[in-house]
């Protein structure tokens, strides 16, 4: 529970729908130890990822994947997003 504001915030910026309000926040956040070793984790691991070799998906795990995209929940963003934040 301690560091759920944080991946909500880290949530809502991999998504790009932080609110600049929230940027502050979100900085505030990356002075803890953890959260600053776990985002910098998780950038180099979203590096890595697209250095990764693209190979075919076989057919009956594409069809399970949409199936499953298909079948989940949407999360419902309340009011609009001002100034989205790059990344």
């Amino acid at each position: 529970m301690e560091h759920k504001i944080f991946l909500q915030l880290l949530s809502d910026f991999i998504d790009d729908e932080l609110d600049f309000d929230l940027l502050d926040e979100f900085e505030r956040e990356l002075e803890d130890d953890i959260c600053c070793c776990f985002f910098n984790t998780f950038k180099k691991t979203v590096d890595l990822c697209h250095q990764i070799e693209m190979q075919e998906v076989p057919k009956i795990v594409h069809y399970h994947i949409i199936k499953t995209i298909e079948t989940t929940p949407q999360k419902k963003t309340a009011g609009r997003k001002r100034n989205r934040i790059k990344k």
